[in-house]
């Protein structure tokens, strides 16, 4: 339940180009590759086998690298400066460590690049005396990493089948809504709110106008700080721009990630192949942007069918609105009273702004009209 500013956007934003979009590789479902970090020594754990394996990844993705590196399971100042490289070229760290984390956005980053590569077909041109020693064992380690990237690359391509079905509008039905529309939700609410204080929180949260965006999916904005509560500040380090904590409304954060809809939907998105649940209850949704974490209260027993309602129609978002206004009698009673200011605590929160002036303004000029 959102100001107008965070939800306003164009009519001409660009349609979805679903090749382009980032998915997010979480490795979800996978064991850790490396027992422990990689890289500058002192701040890594540098087992042999863990060396080696990112030696391997490196070489497997050579084209990007532009040149071999020997997988002698030595933390070497050439594998150092190569893991700096990636992460200040590629990954764009403004102060690369030289350290992959077996978790981590360099390792998962690493893999990502090389899961778009060829498997290896015969051994690595370096072969180190760890190798001559035990030619078995080095074929087993590059055998291990072969095999997580098969399991990867299944996962990237339900990811994105998952993705495809998400992004696809659910649209039967009306993107706005009508006057009758509006008449009917005041007798749903026993003619005890005045119809344009219904049709001001549509005003302030919407437009007025639709519930949808021009690619007829349901207007959203993202709330990172929501999505850190609900998957528990799992995703805090890896993902900061999706799972932040709370300091301000509509922090630099909220702003990259919500500048339009085609952002939010991109946001929405990533945090959703991370946890499906978490990212619903995250974002504020529809012509009256109900939170996703309030599914209960706006009558849905299952937050996978509050998906697919915000997506069918604007009669299914207003229908969530009321479910909430008659679940929430603190707000019910403002509404009934004209009392603004608990309008806008009871809707949006204590940090609510000055919520409380535009629905008093919308409010106001929707009475002018009728005049």
């Amino acid at each position: 339940m959102l100001p107008i500013i965070r939800c306003g956007f164009p009519l001409t934003v660009c349609v979805f180009i679903y090749e382009h979009l980032e998915i997010d590789n979480s490795l979800r479902g996978l064991p850790p590759l490396l027992k422990s970090a990689v890289g500058t020594p002192g701040k890594a754990g540098n087992f042999q086998r863990d060396v080696i394996i990112v030696q391997y990844l490196f070489n497997l993705i050579k084209p990007i690298i532009h040149y071999d590196i020997p997988e002698d399971g030595i933390i070497s100042p050439t594998l150092i400066r190569t893991i700096s490289q990636f992460q200040s070229i590629h990954l764009r760290f403004q102060h690369p460590d030289g350290v992959i984390e077996p978790e981590g956005k360099t390792f998962r980053s690493l893999i990502a690049a090389a899961i778009k590569c060829p498997v290896a077909t015969r051994p690595s041109p370096f072969t180190s005396s760890f190798f001559t020693q035990s030619s078995a064992n080095g074929n087993s380690i590059r055998q291990l990493v072969n095999d997580y990237l098969r399991k990867q690359r299944y996962n990237v391509a339900d990811e994105s089948l998952e993705l495809s079905k998400l992004m696809a509008p659910g649209l039967d039905g009306a993107t706005s809504l009508t006057e009758q529309d509006f008449t009917d939700a005041w007798e749903n609410l026993n003619r005890r709110v005045e119809l344009n204080i219904i049709k001001a929180f549509s005003v302030v949260e919407s437009g007025g106008r639709s519930g949808f965006n021009a690619l007829n999916l349901p207007i959203i904005a993202y709330e990172g700080h929501i999505f850190r509560k609900y998957s528990k500040r799992k995703y805090d380090q890896t993902h900061p721009l999706l799972s932040y904590r709370y300091v301000k409304k509509a922090g630099p954060q909220w702003q990259k990630n919500n500048s339009d809809q085609l952002s939010a939907w991109n946001t929405f998105a990533k945090a959703y192949a991370l946890d499906a649940d978490a990212a619903i209850k995250a974002c504020s949704w529809g012509m009256f942007q109900v939170m996703g974490f309030n599914y209960e209260a706006c009558g849905h027993k299952d937050i996978g069918k509050f998906l697919k309602d915000m997506k069918s129609n604007a009669g299914k978002q207003l229908s969530a609105f009321l479910h909430f206004c008659n679940k929430n009698s603190s707000l019910l009673s403002a509404m009934v009273n004209k009392n603004f200011y608990n309008m806008a605590f009871n809707y949006n929160g204590s940090d609510f702004g000055d919520y409380d002036i535009k629905i008093r303004r919308a409010y106001e000029s929707l009475e002018k009209g009728r005049q």
